[in-house]
């Protein structure tokens, strides 16, 4: 199987909703102290494609972006 592109979380960006943690609890988490989550584990195989590319679309404040 492959890989899904890096991906992360502009944390200027990101409004807590927790929407991404709720969705894909195995790649996001609430950064500890601040009001903001972050994609701690962005090593998943494309079987989690669509649903990465779904919290991607839904993000409110779209801050789960690609790294390049």
């Amino acid at each position: 199987m492959g890989r899904v592109p890096e991906f992360y979380v502009d944390p200027d960006l990101c409004t807590e909703c927790g929407d991404c943690i709720t969705a894909l609890p195995g790649a996001f988490r609430n950064v500890e102290d601040e009001e903001v989550a972050e994609a701690y584990n962005t090593d998943l195989d494309d079987a989690q494609l669509p649903a990465l590319q779904k919290v991607m679309t839904e993000c409110p404040g779209h801050a789960i972006l690609w790294k390049k």
